[in-house]
């Protein structure tokens, strides 16, 4: 199972919102493959990881995308990239 982090600001932006969206298609598209985790606000893993912006998105462990709210493609290969 990949882990796949969302980090949203908190109250969520636009983009935040549109971020969260696409973490719950992607769940149900990809089901028992993914463990979904979203991180709205502030929290430890965004200081472990050394974010500086969001919306952002990490996949097993790596940042793959950072300040822009991805498409379903761009994501979807990040996931392909980590084996899911």
């Amino acid at each position: 199972m990949i882990k796949v982090e969302f980090f949203t600001a908190l109250p969520p932006c636009p983009g935040c919102l549109n971020l969260l969206d696409i973490a719950d298609k992607i769940k149900k598209e990809y089901g028992d493959r993914i463990e979904v985790i979203k991180h709205i606000g502030p929290s430890e893993e965004f200081k472990k990881y050394g974010l500086t912006l969001v919306p952002a998105v990490v996949v097993a462990g790596r940042i793959k995308l950072m300040g822009v709210c991805p498409d379903m493609k761009t994501l979807r290969t990040a996931l392909w990239e980590a084996g899911a």
